[in-house]
């Protein structure tokens, strides 16, 4: 048999293969798309490449920082603003000291808040919250009025009403993540990878290649067979091809009919639950936010938030403004069935609404990207999925990255601790063995 064979080319997939191939294993890369780089990729809006969903690190990221200065990419900084739509009315929220003049808040809910924050910061270990629920866990913290106002809206915005079986680490780590990222005076700042997570994936394919591995586009896995209890490769539309180690990188619905019943059976029940999306992205001839984020609080708009990644992206590279206006919904959600003329017609009145300078004639093109299932939820108590319970078959997606969210960090973070596993069973590089 011949290495290790990894399902899906995005960041994941290409993070492992680039740590295999860099400690000699043999690898090749399966990705189904024309292109790398999954839901980091780039698409194709109005003649402009741009990310197909939005994207910034923080200046805590260092493994992403690390990888793009190894890769020769740059970094573009910029201290941004953040803020909250909350009872038909914008407020910036860019530092904490601001974040205490949200409105409707009293002096003792303000406490409150600065209280919490602290404490958030003082939490190094997270099993505890793991146990505890969201919301009976913030109101005790926080006190009623705290998470009517502020924290309920914003978790029923990201979980599309769905937060009643959330552990309250959800909280504690999106807190730790944002305090991360500001300069001295508090102002957060985020940076953009010179030509985006696409450029840093099409390098990252060109190292592993350069090292002997291969990074195959356009070439779908059909099916994962086994025999003797354990996976043994991939079947291609070319047909059949062996490897001593299969690593899927998808999340487990979308490995429905893709493994043998066998080793669908021994993977067990899957205890995740997924969040879907539905985002329209809208190159426009001028700003339309002073915010790099804007969070919604006011559930009369039923966006996630809008997203103006051009107040860190350079507006040159993308010939205008970029903004993004996600909904994040559950996976059987009608939202997922609406046509893009609705999705498109719908979303930027919701963003006159909020912003009644916006024109419409001032979109130079926009279209809509979906997932049905792009982030894996881990409910209360439930057990982090194990990627090596298959022999021959490691299952390794982003429902890996609990207790982080989902970004380019911690997705490298869980290539890094495979590939390392991995390493550990291959005592001696594959390649080195072969070569015996």
């Amino acid at each position: 048999m011949s290495g290790v064979g990894i399902i899906g080319g995005g960041l994941l997939g290409l993070g492992l293969a680039d740590k295999l191939s860099a400690a000699g294993a043999r690898v090749t890369v399966y990705e189904s798309a024309p292109q790398l780089g999954g839901l980091a990729g780039s698409t194709s809006l109005g003649g402009v490449r741009v990310d197909r969903f939005y994207h910034a690190v923080t200046t805590t990221d260092r493994r992403v920082l690390d990888l793009a200065e190894e890769l020769g990419l740059g970094i573009r900084w910029r201290r941004l603003g953040g803020g909250f739509y909350h009872d038909g009315r914008t407020a910036e929220m860019s530092t904490p000291a601001q974040l205490l003049t949200f409105p409707g808040l009293s002096p003792a809910d303000r406490a409150r808040l600065v209280r919490f924050v602290l404490r958030c910061r003082r939490i190094s270990d997270h099993a505890p919250l793991d146990a505890l629920g969201l919301e009976a866990w913030t109101r005790r913290t926080c006190g009623n009025r705290l998470w009517e106002r502020l924290w309920g809206p914003l978790f029923d915005s990201k979980f599309d009403g769905r937060y009643d079986d959330l552990p309250a680490t959800y909280l504690w780590s999106r807190m730790n993540r944002v305090s991360g990222t500001r300069d001295r005076k508090g102002h957060e700042v985020m940076g953009a990878i010179e030509g985006g997570y696409q450029t840093l994936v099409d390098r990252l394919a060109d190292r592993i290649r350069a090292r002997g591995g291969q990074v195959l586009t356009s070439t779908p896995v059909r099916f994962v067979p086994c025999a003797s209890h354990r996976a043994i490769g991939v079947v291609l539309d070319a047909g059949f091809r062996p490897h001593e180690t299969v690593v899927a990188t998808q999340i487990r619905p979308n490995l429905a009919g893709l493994l043998a019943p066998e080793l669908e059976q021994m993977l067990g029940p899957d205890r995740q639950r997924y969040l879907g999306i539905v985002c329209l992205v809208a190159r426009v001839r001028r700003s339309v936010s002073p915010y790099y984020a804007l969070n919604i609080t006011d559930r009369r708009v039923p966006l996630t938030s809008v997203v103006e990644t051009t107040h860190v992206v350079d507006p040159e590279a993308a010939e205008g403004h970029l903004v993004y206006l996600p909904k994040y919904v559950n996976p059987d959600s009608p939202e997922l069935e609406k046509s893009s003329a609705d999705v498109r017609s719908e979303y930027l009145a919701h963003l006159k609404t909020m912003f009644p300078a916006f024109r419409e004639d001032d979109v130079i093109a926009a279209q809509v990207a979906r997932a049905r299932v792009a982030e894996p939820v881990h409910p209360v108590g439930a057990v982090k999925p194990d990627p090596f319970a298959v022999p021959g078959l490691v299952v390794a997606s982003s429902a890996q990255v609990y207790p982080d969210i989902v970004h380019g960090q911690a997705i490298l973070g869980v290539a890094e601790r495979i590939a390392s596993a991995l390493q550990a069973r291959m005592p001696v590089p594959q390649r080195r063995l072969e070569a015996a």
